[in-house]
């Protein structure tokens, strides 16, 4: 992968700029005509379109040349073309645009650099989401992946040349220029279309066109470039919500299971802990695996004590998450809905792109049965749009940073465990029914590879296999650092619950693999799969102290695991989910695995809407419902 850095980035924005200018003042006179102008606006446009394609073909690691002037090429210039031929209209300066369009070329490509390095995965149009409630945090957290000062320094070239321009350039356009306001129109109306998924951009960025490997993203880039495959990925969202619910695959999932069969996730009676409905505590752990899947490292029990005790005392195992690297998010919706994303393939973030005043979830579970719900996390409400979901979800109190004690520790980037752990047992001691608590932690999140840390000798005395280079060493220990650090709290909070001699269920799990981009490279997993195929560590241990039992899960399952252990009556979509997750653990042939997922995925599109319970009589007497 080409290291795209931000001073590569200011040189070619630089390049673009000055030839560009200098190309203009040259041929000043000439531009006289309106013919003139039309011919050196489209000699401009194929610069900036080519300057684009050399850009995306340096990001990915290839010949500048790779299907250079093919569809693809046209098609991911388009977007650069009328960014460039906007700022001319609006700003009548060609210095303004050639400037303005390499910098938002540069950053464009430097992101889907970053995203690539630390998540494997390309930019898309989902990314744009992000910026939709940008804050301070926001600004923080992606801070901490560029290197400021290239960054500043490559805004105040570009601000100080456009203020340049401005002042000094005479107007491309001559005042009240008939061809300006055109120019105008065409592009603004070009632009919406592209924007929102029109019949325009629905015919340009056609997925034929384009030459799409759904399941393969850098392969289309490669074919038709990164602006192609954000504005085909922003075709897609416009049909995000049109995924049909298959009411023949509900009603086949539905009978697969037997009749005379027992499921023990759902037909057991509930588990009698007595006249007192449990305290549920749920952990969604930043960025928290197990580092002995990997092949050089093989013994934890000294860095997650905890983790290996609860792994004997509670039932739990390996959980699949819906993202890797990054997109805490995704693994969050499927766990607090029981809604997996593949029911939604064309959402990357699902608290961004549902916009729903109402949404079923394990909270509206609990609240049927008298409890709080309470939601706890070490940054802002607005980052992910966390606080509109949840309030969506039913939780009756989001505790974020703001309610933090200014004085809360910091270890990391960010509040510590400890300080998240704080606040859990604060809402427990005052709680006077019932609770729910569900927790986000942010200390481990990266990145790792120069993380502060509170205590430097206790990170540096983490074992780290003797071969490993110096980059590798240090990402490791920042990483185990912390999530021993979270370890740590979890024997806290386990504490905590067994001397308020009440009962309770403690659910812990990972959000997802964190992005090690040194030590992946220097050393694999036990089972030669790359990073987004492992699994994260789950458990749910409940105060009955019920007999251990091992499973794998999707993280959309964990709900009904919640809800069995608490002794709790499951809804009809949760025993659902159970049937499920015991179908997909018992021997089954692929044609069954895909009934079953095919099945839940409608089931999921069903609950959402809010139209299972209505339907599922009608579903299960003539299977399909028009």
């Amino acid at each position: 992968m080409f290291e795209l850095s931000l001073d590569a980035c200011l040189v070619i924005d630089l390049a673009q700029g000055i030839i560009m200018s200098s190309s203009a003042a040259g041929l000043r006179p000439a531009l006289n005509s309106a013919f003139c102008k039309a011919l050196f606006l489209a000699a401009c446009c194929c610069g900036v379109a080519c300057l684009a394609w050399i850009v995306d073909r340096l990001a990915l690691g290839v010949e500048w040349s790779a299907y250079f002037l093919n569809y693809g090429f046209f098609a991911n210039g388009l977007p650069f073309v009328l960014l460039f031929l906007l700022l001319i209209a609006l700003f009548n300066r060609l210095t303004i645009a050639t400037m303005a369009t390499g910098f938002v070329t540069a950053l464009i490509y430097y992101a889907d650099h970053q995203k690539l390095k630390f998540l494997s995965l390309p930019l898309s149009f989902n990314d744009v989401f992000l910026l939709r409630d940008v804050d301070a945090s926001t600004i923080h957290l992606f801070s901490n992946y560029v290197n400021r000062w290239y960054l500043l320094a490559t805004i105040l070239v570009v601000s100080a040349s456009i203020a340049l321009a401005f002042l000094r350039e005479p107007a491309f356009f001559a005042k009240k220029s008939v061809g300006r306001i055109f120019l105008g129109v065409v592009v603004l109306s070009l632009s919406a279309s592209l924007l929102m998924g029109g019949r325009i951009a629905s015919y340009l960025y056609a997925p034929d066109k384009l030459r799409v490997i759904p399941w393969g993203p850098l392969v289309t880039i490669l074919h038709s470039g990164l602006l192609s495959s954000i504005e085909h990925s922003n075709l897609e969202y416009a049909h995000a919500f049109d995924g049909p619910v298959d009411r023949k695959a509900v009603k086949a999932f539905d009978s697969m299971f037997p009749q005379t069969g027992k499921n023990p996730i759902v037909e057991n009676p509930p588990t009698s802990l007595g006249s007192l409905r449990p305290d549920i505590v749920i952990i969604q752990s930043e960025s928290f695996f197990d580092p002995v899947i990997l092949k050089d490292i093989d013994n934890t029990e000294q860095l997650l004590p905890n983790l290996h005790r609860a792994m004997k005392q509670a039932t739990g195992g390996t959980m699949r998450t819906p993202t890797f690297g990054g997109g805490t998010v995704r693994t969050e919706f499927e766990v607090l809905t029981g809604i997996p994303m593949d029911a939604y393939p064309d959402i990357g973030f699902p608290y961004l792109q549902i916009n729903r005043k109402s949404m079923p979830s394990l909270v509206s579970v609990l609240h049927a049965d008298g409890y709080k719900a309470y939601a706890v996390h070490g940054n802002s409400g607005t980052f992910w749009n966390r606080n509109k979901a949840y309030a969506a979800m039913g939780f009756d109190r989001f505790l974020t940073k703001a309610d933090f004690p200014s004085d809360a520790l910091k270890d990391g980037w960010f509040i510590s465990d400890q300080a998240m752990t704080d606040q859990i047992i604060g809402l427990l001691a005052h709680a006077s029914s019932p609770a729910l608590v569900f927790a986000v932690s942010i200390e481990g999140h990266g990145p790792y590879e120069h993380v502060p840390v509170a205590d430097i000798a206790r990170r540096n005395a983490i074992p780290v296999p003797a071969s490993w280079p110096a980059d590798a060493t240090s990402e490791y220990r920042n990483y185990a650092y912390h999530i021993s650090n979270a370890d740590q709290q979890l024997g806290r909070l386990w504490s905590y619950l067994e001397s308020r001699h009440r009962p309770f269920v403690l659910a812990f799990y990972g959000d997802h693999l964190p992005g090690l981009q040194h030590v992946y490279a220097i050393d694999g997993f036990d089972d030669r799969s790359d990073g987004p195929s492992q699994f994260v560590p789950w458990f749910v241990l409940s105060s009955t102290h019920a007999a251990p039992q091992s499973r794998h899960i999707n993280a959309w399952m964990l709900g009904s695991e919640v809800l069995q252990a608490a002794g709790l009556a499951m809804p009809p979509y949760y025993q659902a989910l159970g049937k499920a997750e015991q179908l997909l653990g018992s021997p089954i042939n692929d044609n069954q695995r895909k009934a079953v997922a095919d099945g839940v995925d409608s089931m999921a599109r069903l609950y959402l809407k809010g139209k299972l319970d209505e339907e599922m009589p009608a579903i299960r007497a003539k299977g399909a419902v028009k």
